[in-house]
């Protein structure tokens, strides 16, 4: 999985910071989840908003990845593009 805080002129080194963890944060649960551990997704966050994107194999690990990245501490708001291939 690939993953990065968007940097962003309007985002003080504070909420960089924050980004970051919180794109680890989802990094790491995502790759603890069964059925989403091999996946490559990209995540990217930017003040507590969480973009989600890559392939898939299914509708429901789309939608879990979603879940998961929705209940990580920290997360706002998740954008999920993922794609269902």
């Amino acid at each position: 999985m690939s993953g990065c805080a968007i940097i962003s002129s309007s985002e003080t080194p504070k909420q960089f910071m924050d980004s970051s963890i919180i794109t680890a944060s989802v990094k790491a649960r995502l790759a603890d989840t069964v059925g989403l551990e091999k996946l490559n997704l990209t995540i990217q966050t930017l003040d507590s908003n969480v973009l989600l994107s890559g392939f898939v194999q299914s509708e429901a690990q789309k939608t879990l990845a979603g879940r998961v990245a929705e209940n990580t501490q920290g997360v706002r708001k998740v954008i999920n593009k993922i794609v269902v291939q």
